[in-house]
């Protein structure tokens, strides 16, 4: 039985993924993780480093057998650095619309250059606290064009402040170890965050071996949780 573990992106929390948990469950196991810095609990943000994320997030892998990951948006670097860790215990990595970087790359190198992005313009960064934030006048826009008004309100009472340090770490990755581990991309096309262009210099930068695409915006979990469901089964399985 295949079990799944979902990785939110910035400013989330395992929340974002409650619709697609109970149609996952349908096909193997699921967890979904409270990255550091949100939830009950968070913790400083300016303590939160990547190696803090891959600790959160390795509690959450099968003991049993191995995980398929399923990574959203930024922290692809963090699926990209749990397949280096532990390429033995997962089975595949599925990226979402994600930071799927080559090796000695990081978010801040990448971002910026996203010209089609509408969060660089509307993000405001604390160097001092060491935390980013997106303006809620740019949620609907920027990450939820195709969703409800229940979506975004959702949005709006559970979004947070998110810590920076992880994106400016440059992976790194190995052919011995992140390089066995199976990749499959799924491209969002109507994508306003981490633009269509962005994700296609992505995937020719470090070429997974499958790559789907889905009509819908940044926040699919949301718009189109049972095409991102069956998209999800399916690059399990094959």
């Amino acid at each position: 039985m295949t079990h799944f573990l979902l990785i939110h992106g910035s400013w989330h929390g395992a929340w974002c993924w409650f619709r697609i948990l109970p149609r996952l469950a349908a096909h193997g196991t699921v967890s979904a993780v409270n990255l550091p810095g949100r939830g009950r609990d968070p913790a400083p943000l300016p303590a939160i480093n990547l190696d803090a994320m891959v600790q959160a997030a390795e509690a959450h892998l099968s003991a049993e057998g191995k995980t398929t990951i399923v990574v959203h948006s930024r922290y692809g670097i963090l699926a990209s650095a749990l397949a280096e860790k532990h390429p033995g215990r997962i089975e595949r990595v599925i990226y979402l619309a994600s930071f799927m970087l080559p090796s000695g790359d990081s978010v801040a190198k990448w971002a910026p250059a996203d010209r089609g992005s509408l969060i660089p313009a509307n993000m405001d960064i604390n160097m001092t606290e060491l935390w980013d934030w997106l303006r809620p006048e740019a949620y609907r826009e920027a990450l939820y064009a195709d969703c409800s008004e229940n979506d975004v309100a959702l949005a709006h009472t559970l979004l947070c402040r998110e810590p920076i340090r992880p994106a400016g770490e440059a992976l790194k990755l190995t052919p011995e170890r992140y390089g066995t581990v199976p990749r499959a991309y799924i491209r969002l096309t109507e994508d306003r965050a981490v633009s269509l262009g962005l994700q296609d210099r992505l995937i020719e930068a470090s070429p997974p071996d499958r790559v789907e695409s889905i009509k819908a915006s940044h926040s699919a979990y949301f718009s189109q949780p049972d095409m991102l469901t069956e998209t999800i089964v399916r690059l399990a399985r094959d």
